[in-house]
């Protein structure tokens, strides 16, 4: 603090020294006896005292005089009033202020002359007014303080895929499981058509900035992406939405998505590749395991052997190899189904069956034809055919008497299906007698007067049901008069072919009538004819 300012004197005193000036010098006290030259050296530079004799300050350090020291000549171009020095960051996004102290008995600056120094250089945004406080306060010396902070621009996001759909994920294992199935785990990922692949996240423009001195920096906005696609998909009209455009499986190459109808494997099914449930046509290059399951909404067509699996397509199958059940071995097409061979197997086809080779010990059936023929060794024998239409063989039975069942004139899942109508419309048919019972009592209660509110809604409640019923009966009872048509179509047509030899053991059966084969026939044909099973030739 200030003791003493007259005549051109000056005295600054604090807790462990002293320091005066007057028209012969500089002068400087100690008042404690454990100040140091480090200390005092500090305490000169926060006074303003810049010019100093140094062998007179370390000889004051030594002895540590109460008396006054001279340290220096007066100078009165040192005796200036303190320096405000602001300086701006290159980016201007930033202003700092130092002060370079005044002579010891000028006055600090304020917070007023800190800001009139500030707006000197045009510093006028961001201004930290708690910084400036500090600064004046603890009177800082050359100490640079940052006053004053810019706002950043913020740039924008920049527009980003989100998958939906991920082709590169890994097969899941419940590792938690005691035993891991691994047939379960498929490399390959289906997608159904319109199911969303991934979504476009748009960019946004991003948040201008301002620099201390006002200046307005401009954002840059984020950058746009488009969807990396080739074949397969549909993208919405405003461009942020990718759906397939066809049923299929989802692969990545060269960083690009694509949707497959077909599905090609290289090998064979079997641990590497696990089962296959793909909605499209596959291919397999190898064969399929024992165990394993192919399912396919296409075509699936295999170049070698089924072994013991479950190979199943809403349209065609072709085996070229064959099949070799092994009693586990399940065929099931929508569409025809075609095979080198089939043993020990059990085969369904909407359509037609053609095996060019043998089928033996197996459970065959189509709605339409059964045709073995093609190959030197084109045979039917043991387990039980059946057709819609017609049996076609080159050689029916074994020479061992190998009981060996054809059934003609019914398609399976026809008979199944009028089966199943059948029950349904018994009991559509009795459920509607036992509501218009109820109704019946109901009606007469009301008439009466004596219906109450529960009543009431029950009545309404099974009159609804009736229609109901009603309107399904007459659906069911339409549909059954189609199938019952059709199956007299059949039966019209219903004939077994055997082009060489008809061993014994084999059992024909027509529109529910059987012939059992008990000597061997040659070139033959079996049909209905005025209400049995007779043989005819292979042409008629």
């Amino acid at each position: 603090m200030i003791d003493e300012a007259e005549r051109g004197k000056a005295i600054v005193t604090e807790e462990r020294l002293k320091i005066e000036a007057d028209s012969k010098g500089v002068w400087i006290s100690a008042l404690a006896d454990d100040v140091t030259l480090p200390a005092i050296v500090a305490f000169l530079r926060a006074k303003g005292v810049r010019k100093y004799d140094a062998k007179a300050v370390e000889e004051f350090a030594k002895q540590k005089n109460r008396a006054p020291q001279k340290i220096a000549e007066r100078d009165d171009t040192e005796e200036k009033d303190a320096l405000i020095v602001v300086q701006l960051s290159k980016d201007s996004m930033s202003a700092s202020v130092s002060v370079e102290p005044p002579f010891f008995a000028k006055p600090w600056p304020g917070k007023t002359e800190i800001k009139e120094a500030l707006a000197r250089k045009n510093v006028v945004f961001g201004i930290d007014e708690e910084a400036i406080e500090k600064l004046v306060n603890l009177k800082l010396v050359d100490e640079p303080v940052v006053v004053a902070q810019g706002v950043p621009p913020q740039s924008g996001q920049n527009a980003w895929i989100e998958e939906l759909v991920n082709p590169d994920r890994a097969p899941e294992v419940d590792l938690d499981a005691q035993k891991i199935d691994y047939r379960t785990r498929s490399m390959f990922v289906n997608v159904r058509q319109g199911e969303k692949i991934a979504v476009k996240h748009v960019a946004t423009a991003g948040e201008d900035g301002k620099s201390v001195l006002g200046t307005t920096i401009q954002a840059a906005a984020g950058k746009d992406v488009a969807f990396s696609i080739g074949s397969g998909f549909n993208v919405s009209e405003d461009g942020l939405l990718l759906t397939a455009a066809i049923d299929g499986r989802i692969q990545r190459k060269d960083k690009k998505l694509s949707v497959l109808p077909e599905l090609e494997v290289k090998g064979d099914v079997d641990f590497g590749v696990g089962n296959i449930n793909f909605t499209g046509s596959v291919k397999i290059l190898g064969a399929v395991r024992e165990g394993f399951q192919v399912v396919a909404s296409g075509n699936i067509e295999i170049k070698e052997m089924v072994e013991g699996a479950h190979v199943e397509s809403a349209s065609d199958i072709v085996i070229v190899g064959g099949v070799r059940g092994m009693n586990k071995g399940r065929i099931i097409a929508g569409g025809k189904i075609t095979a080198g061979f089939v043993d020990q197997a059990y085969i369904r086809s909407r359509a037609d069956i053609e095996i060019k080779n043998s089928v033996f010990h197996s459970d065959v059936a189509a709605q339409n034809n059964v045709t073995v023929m093609g190959g030197q060794k084109s045979q039917i024998a043991g387990g039980k055919i059946q057709a819609g239409v017609a049996v076609i063989c080159h050689t029916l039975g074994s020479e061992m008497g190998t009981k060996t069942e054809v059934i003609v004139g019914v398609p399976p899942e026809l008979a199944e299906r009028r089966k199943e109508l059948q029950t349904l419309i018994a009991q559509h048919s009795d459920n509607i007698d036992k509501l218009e019972a109820s109704l019946g009592f109901l009606k007469k209660q009301d008439l009466a007067g004596a219906l109450d509110e529960g009543k009431r809604s029950v009545m309404v409640t099974a009159t609804k049901s009736k229609f109901q019923l009603q309107s399904a009966l007459k659906a069911m009872n339409n549909e059954l008069k189609e199938i019952e048509d059709r199956l007299e179509l059949t039966k019209a047509k219903a004939v077994v072919r055997v082009k060489d030899v008809c061993h014994p053991g084999v059992i024909v059966t027509i529109r529910g009538f059987a012939y059992v084969v008990r000597e061997p026939f040659k070139y033959a044909s079996f049909v209905f004819d005025d209400g049995e099973v007779r043989l005819r030739s292979f042409d008629s």
